[in-house]
């Protein structure tokens, strides 16, 4: 029973590493051509964040790229992040807020097509297409 077992267990891990999709391993094809086939597409980088949480890369690399699509259609964005810290002997504290604006007639809806983490430099990169 037990060799059935153990044999069960390898052959689900060996079918999982199989079909589990596999990262990049070198820089994707489209940091050098972000608009295939006449689309219109951006790239968001972000290193790492104050916080350290993949989540905040990822939002923050999102935003960079709907920022680079609006610019592409001309939008105006007016983006602020401010971060203040303070920190005593006994304690510390971290304030941060965020704001934009977005003035257009016009609306952008775009789709993240494709992510990278460049494990050398930890820059995570977004690769988004404009939605017809």
């Amino acid at each position: 029973m037990k060799r059935v077992s153990f044999l069960l267990l390898i052959s689900m891990l060996f079918l999982t590493a199989c079909f589990s999709p596999k990262p990049h391993t070198t820089k994707p094809q489209w940091l050098e051509t972000p608009n295939p086939n006449g689309k219109i597409g951006a790239i968001g980088v972000a290193g790492r964040t104050y916080d350290q949480r993949p989540s905040t890369q990822r939002k923050l690399a999102i935003t960079r790229a709907l920022d680079e699509l609006s610019l592409q259609k001309g939008v105006k964005v007016d983006f602020h992040m401010q971060k203040s810290e303070t920190s005593t002997a006994n304690s510390s504290s971290l304030h941060m807020s965020e704001s934009g604006s977005y003035k257009t007639s016009e609306h952008i809806t775009a789709h993240v097509e494709d992510m990278w983490l460049d494990k050398e430099t930890n820059q995570l990169y977004v690769w988004m297409l404009l939605d017809n």
